[in-house]
């Protein structure tokens, strides 16, 4: 198992011990990264950029910028780029560029820009670090990563909102999103690098109404990619998040948008029954997309809850599918065997293992208030946290087995952020056993999971003809709701209450007889049926008079559902509310005759 680096309120930790007696990575640091195949890791602290390399984590050099808030890598760590927040003087005009660019290996700054804003502030290289890319205003400029002195490419698009530069190591491409103004769509267009210089030439491309910004997911071939387009508002008023749309574009100049219907004949594994129900129809937001390793599959988590989750091949077609839940969370692991299928954020946190090739379910478990998740680099093991500032109680951070079984618990005061050390060549095929390995039991406490029971309903007195309802993935019955305690009155209140009840009782005795007689005359419920407020008199007042009429018509109603309910009959939703409503409607009549 590698180990885990945990950013805290006093410094980066290390699982495995290293680096103790750094005292660079002790005391209050903002941010850290490692690079992608772990060999090294930067971190900001006391307006310095640190830097320090694998395997024992030996500083290698740092880097004075005051206002540093974000860091990242190139894809193999041999460039690491600075943000620094964008100041300007009282006359307008910034003191010095933000964006650095450094050669690390060289241990020299390659170039500084201008870059006002911090988001997508991140330039982009290709995996074999040959082209570096950023966005300017109407352009994208491409350089060669060692030298970016000299634009060697340049592309010019009015209003470009972003571009996704492909992770490859050859055969490069690109992609550039428009977004749409004035009744125009907007669009996509994937070209080959470095002809893009006419549109003709577009390998593929995209258009489509009601997209604000779009997310580009390449696989890890770089011969496909995922556009997840996000609109801030869904017109049809169907979803508060707004509207989301999935196309899948290839380099060969395929272009499909995945509907989530049944249109296409799925793949049905051998050991699947051909009457199970296959990708039906799902209307709802995209919660979570990803592809497998191997580039060939794609998995979606999508639809209203219970939302579903679905893999699909190259050819946009269902593969297979992982039933309904609360998720909105998928991820494979780095081997490409398990996909997990959760529920995380505002989701009660809880996660699925499945087998990819099986199709079959390996483990479920929750984990309470976990902020943060990902796979270890071997495949085997998953990390879940529990992160400062989103929850500042039960701070750290647990690591489960692929069989859903907890391995090892770290608490800390505040834990800002907890990752694993990558390690690229950790990922090598394993067989996948369903057989639950030995673990632990947490220690954290959890929150009560007993249904909230509305005071008018304790002790007891639910909704008529309502059921307990079972725990969705647990199969875990609601605990019985607990008596409340007598409610304590002061003496002036319990003073009053008897001069109330003693009036109450005096009007009784005095129209005993009067009250049978209207009782006879206002009841219209059925023989054998009387309603709770049928022995109410009327006291002379015709404002008064009016309403007591009123809710003896509602409660002589409520009387007649009871009696149908009693002698089998189901009623609808609307009727057993109506029931509920019996309790208030008495307190009401209580108030108008007092």
């Amino acid at each position: 198992m590698r180990a885990v680096a945990c950013h805290t309120n006093g410094g980066i930790i290390f699982s495995d011990g290293k680096a103790e007696d750094n005292e660079d990575l002790q005391g209050r640091v903002k941010t850290f990264i490692f690079s992608q195949d772990g060999s090294k890791i930067a971190w900001i602290k006391g307006g310095q950029v640190h830097l320090a390399e694998s395997p024992d984590w030996t500083k290698i050099g740092s880097l004075k910028h005051p206002r540093a808030q974000e860091i990242c890598f190139s894809s193999q760590g041999n460039y690491l780029a600075v943000w620094e927040s964008y100041v300007k003087t009282t006359d307008q005009s910034q003191v010095q560029p933000n964006l650095s660019v450094y050669d690390v290996c060289g241990k020299k700054l390659l170039k500084a820009f201008f870059q006002q804003s911090q988001i997508n502030w991140e330039p982009q290289w290709t995996h074999d670090e040959t082209i570096f890319a950023r966005n300017v205003t109407n352009e994208v400029h491409f350089y060669k990563a060692d030298d970016l002195q000299n634009i060697a490419v340049k592309k010019i698009l009015p209003k470009v909102r972003s571009f996704s530069l492909s992770p490859s190591t050859q055969n490069h491409h690109v992609t550039f999103f428009v977004p749409g103004a004035k009744g125009s769509p907007a669009y996509v267009h994937l070209y080959r690098y470095p002809n893009f210089q006419d549109t003709t030439s577009a390998l593929a491309n995209k258009s489509f109404f009601k997209a604000d910004s779009v997310t580009t997911l390449w696989n890890k071939q770089s011969t496909a990619c995922l556009l997840l387009t996000a609109a801030e508002v869904d017109k049809s008023g169907t979803s508060y998040y707004g509207e989301q749309m999935l196309f899948y574009l290839n380099i060969q100049g395929d272009s499909t948008r995945i509907t989530f219907t049944a249109s296409t004949v799925p793949y049905i594994p051998q050991h699947e029954s051909p009457a199970a129900p296959w990708a039906k129809a799902k209307s709802g937001n995209i919660h979570s997309v990803c592809w497998s390793p191997n580039g060939q599959e794609f998995f979606a988590v999508y639809g209203t809850m219970p939302s579903k989750a679905t893999m699909f091949n190259q050819k946009c077609e269902v593969v297979a599918e992982f039933g309904e839940g609360a998720r909105n969370t998928v991820s494979v692991n780095p081997v490409g065997n398990i996909v997990l299928v959760g529920g995380f954020g505002n989701i009660s946190p809880r996660y699925e293992m499945w087998d990819i090739k099986l199709n079959k379910k390996i483990g479920e478990t929750e984990c309470p208030d976990t902020t943060h998740h990902s796979w270890s680099p071997c495949g085997q093991y998953l990390l879940t946290s529990t992160c400062y500032a989103r929850l500042k109680v039960n701070n750290g951070y647990k690591v489960w087995h692929y069989t859903a079984v907890l391995q090892q618990e770290t608490s800390h005061e505040e834990l800002y952020e907890a990752s694993w050390v990558p390690c690229p060549d950790a990922a090598q095929p394993f067989a996948i056993s369903t057989k639950p390995v030995s673990g632990i039991s947490s220690s954290t406490a959890v929150a009560s999971k007993q249904r909230y029971i509305p005071p008018s309903q304790r002790g007891g007195k639910g909704i008529v003809g309502a059921t307990n309802t079972e725990k969705k993935f647990l199969s875990q019955m609601d605990n019985p709701p607990k008596e409340e305690a007598p409610q304590q009155l002061s003496k002036a209140a319990l003073k009053n209450k008897k001069k109330r009840e003693a009036a109450k009782k005096k009007r009784e005795e005095e129209g005993k007889d009067e009250t049978s007689k209207q009782s006879t005359g206002s009841a219209s419920t059925e023989p054998g049926i009387q309603s709770c407020g049928s022995n109410v008199e009327l006291t002379g007042n015709p404002e008064k008079d009016k309403k007591i009429r009123n809710i003896k018509k509602k409660l002589n109603a409520i009387a007649k559902l009871k009696g149908e309910l009693e002698s089998g009959k189901t009623l609808e939703k609307d009727q057993l509310e109506k029931i509920a409503t019996e309790e208030k409607l008495m307190k009401d009549l209580e108030d108008l005759v007092i």
